[in-house]
């Protein structure tokens, strides 16, 4: 992989792992393109250059991420005594979401090998298709029949984490969307659609840190210092992008449905299938 290919992966990591539209089919399509050698080294790149989306996430979100700190710095100050109804939420809140991962980290870990024999190309594909065919039969039919208030992210509930936790975990299916599955998931606990998307990135905090955290651990000797090099400029390029997308795609489910995903997901799998074939 040389300097240019780095740069090109992670504006594509950084474009794609907050949208449902699945970064692993969208790294395996460019990986194609640009005759990238799938080592263990590059793969350790493309997990860990998510690093750059977990800090475009914590930008975003900064002034949520501070309230749940002020709320815990306050219980640690009082030694378990703060009593005040809107720090306790703020601190439930944080658990809920931390708590959310815990599906997909066991399910995960456990079933590591399996998960890593099914990055395959014609896997990918059909992960895209199931989950295009999701969306759009969430657009379509489920979301007319809720009710007209949706839910906002402030009643986001023990529950809630369970379900979308679970739903999360879909993503194991490599090229299901992590994005898209929470999304869903979210959607179908009558989120809005604004609101569906502010779960799945707050989600996808904790599962990115681990997953980047983990191949760290496990791939670092992988990596050589010219990659290191590209590696640290990834991350930077990573993280300017997937900023900007994650607030263009806040700004689009204000406004729009998910339907454009879903084609567009659909005609990546029919190139994938080309592909494979």
């Amino acid at each position: 992989m040389n300097f240019l290919d780095s740069v090109l992966l992670s504006v594509v990591e950084g474009v794609t792992e907050f949208l449902p539209i699945s970064s692993t089919g969208h790294m395996i399509l460019v990986q194609r393109l640009l005759g990238v050698e799938e080592t263990d080294a590059v793969k350790a790149f493309l997990v860990i250059v998510q690093s750059g989306a977990i800090l475009a996430v914590v930008t975003v979100f900064w002034p949520t991420l501070l309230r749940w700190l002020r709320a815990w710095i306050a219980l640690f100050l009082s030694r378990g005594h703060d009593s005040n109804a809107s720090a306790i939420g703020e601190r439930s809140q944080s658990l809920f979401f931390a708590a959310s991962v815990i599906p997909f980290a066991v399910i995960g870990f456990f079933n590591r090998e399996f998960i890593k024999s099914l990055f395959q190309v014609r896997v990918v594909a059909y992960a895209l298709l199931v989950g295009g065919a999701i969306i759009l039969l969430d657009e379509w039919v489920l979301s007319r029949r809720r009710e007209s208030k949706e839910r906002s992210i402030e009643g986001f509930s023990f529950i809630d984490a369970v379900a979308v936790g679970f739903g999360q975990c879909c993503a194991l299916w490599p090229g299901f969307s992590r994005s898209a599955a929470t999304i869903i998931a979210g959607r179908w606990r009558g989120f809005s659609r604004t609101a569906a998307a502010e779960v799945s990135f707050l989600v996808g905090l904790p599962t990115l840190c681990g997953t980047a955290l983990y191949e760290m651990k496990s791939s670092w000797h992988l990596i050589d210092d010219e990659m290191r090099l590209q590696l640290g400029l990834g991350v930077l390029i990573s993280w300017v992008t997937a900023y900007v997308c994650v607030r263009s795609f806040l700004l689009f489910m204000r406004r729009f449905p998910l339907t454009i995903f879903a084609y567009y997901r659909i005609a990546v799998a029919i190139v994938l299938l080309y592909f494979a074939a």
